[in-house]
């Protein structure tokens, strides 16, 4: 069969509604066409970088550096696991625009993406991490000051290849709502996985319209790990004791992601 006949008889398939069972289950599409013996792949996106610094914390230490050092740290933790492939939109100090970190993950077919960064908050006892997911409104005024912070650039949803607007549409439907169920679902993975050992702000499961979660095909959160502005919370994300600690609880939470809503068996 031809490779267009295929193409065609897999639009017919989402277009119609026949990934309907991956979609009730809380499979994303993606996930469900994998063959079995394929790993799931881990996008880390280490928030900044090169002339961009992100957040400065009030002794002078950039976020760009505590996301890269705790992107590189959970690389190495995840792949330790043998139970994913892992990959980086950055690996050095230099700039990704926002909109090439979602093209990476697009063109990557990441089953999974996670963004790290470090909070900047005009209230400096405010400490604890925070985690976000995708929303055209913000949850709260905080949530909207945070996106508009870490949207340096505005980033549009990547166009489907090949298929006409009316049909990529459809497909942008069908895997969005199996995408926010997962992405809500790894939200809360975390939250669980940190609470009683990684501090947290109040209702720290938030959203908004950040740029680099607008992969309509991929699971997608952005964890801020702390507040630079709080002296405890600088503190604990400069220890690299304290950062192994947290990449621990990240790498549970990928774990009982993948265990309980993705439905596959995680080797151990």
């Amino acid at each position: 069969m031809c490779v267009n006949c295929l193409s065609r008889r897999r639009l017919a398939q989402l277009a119609f509604g026949l990934t309907a069972g991956a979609l009730a289950g809380g499979m994303p599409a993606r996930a469900a066409i994998r063959a079995p013996h394929v790993l799931p792949l881990v996008m880390l996106d280490p928030g900044h970088g090169g002339h961009d610094p992100g957040a400065i914390a009030p002794d002078g230490v950039f976020e760009k550096t505590i996301t890269l050092a705790t992107g590189l740290a959970l690389h190495k933790n995840l792949l330790a696991t043998r139970r994913y492939r892992v990959r980086m939109t950055r690996m050095r100090d230099v700039f990704i625009p926002l909109e090439q970190r979602v093209a990476d993950a697009v063109a990557a077919k990441a089953d999974l993406f996670l963004s790290l960064h470090c909070d900047h908050l005009a209230n400096p006892s405010l400490r604890g991490a925070s985690i976000f997911t995708l929303s055209n409104t913000a949850s709260d005024k905080l949530a909207a000051s945070i996106a508009h912070d870490e949207n340096s650039a505005d980033a549009a949803g990547t166009p489907m290849a090949g298929v006409s607007p009316q049909v990529a549409g459809i497909l942008a439907s069908l895997e969005s709502r199996a995408t926010k169920l997962g992405s809500a679902t790894f939200s809360r993975d975390l939250a669980t996985s940190f609470r009683g050992v990684i501090p947290l702000l109040p209702d720290p499961q938030r959203s908004a319209n950040f740029a680099v979660l607008r992969d309509p095909s991929t699971p997608s959160t952005l964890l801020e790990m702390g507040c630079l502005t709080n002296p405890l919370d600088e503190t604990r994300l400069r220890n690299p004791l304290q950062r192994a600690l947290l990449v621990r609880r990240i790498t549970d939470a990928i774990d009982t992601y993948f265990v309980h809503f993705a439905g596959r068996r995680v080797a151990g």
